[in-house]
């Protein structure tokens, strides 16, 4: 699900809380030792995203974050903010050149770069807190 967040209505948020829970407590944060990435340079997208990453000819960048059920990937593109909201059973990794977040016949792939070299550890908080989900 893709959503304008750049003024998140009560309605937007219940609808994200519904797909991939409630945002962590600061407790919760400090256990996972952070649940947001750094920035990560995008170097592909599926046509779902095309009208969206293709209104100038900035790098496109995302930032994600971790949530109880799913991740959130945030896209800023100019003054608006687009997220999409992935729950981890929705959620497919490829690792090969890039790094690929699939879902819904959607992707966005993640440049190797200095950028992403920081964030594997997160992808890797990612991968487990998927299989903890979908064990219980």
């Amino acid at each position: 699900m893709l959503i304008d967040t750049t003024v998140l209505t009560k309605e937007k948020k219940i609808q994200v809380e519904n797909k991939v829970g409630c945002s962590f407590s600061i407790w919760d944060s400090v256990k996972l030792k952070g649940i947001g990435s750094t920035k990560l340079n995008i170097s592909a997208y599926s046509s779902g995203f095309k009208s969206i990453l293709e209104q100038n000819n900035d790098i496109n960048y995302c930032n994600i974050e971790l949530r109880p059920k799913g991740i959130i990937i945030h896209l800023n593109k100019r003054a608006t903010r687009y997220s999409w909201i992935v729950p981890y059973y929705q959620l497919s990794l490829f690792y090969s050149d890039d790094f690929s977040f699939h879902s819904n016949g959607q992707f966005l792939r993640i440049q190797k770069d200095a950028l992403s070299r920081k964030s594997r550890p997160f992808i890797n908080k990612i991968i487990q807190q998927k299989a903890q989900v979908l064990k219980s």
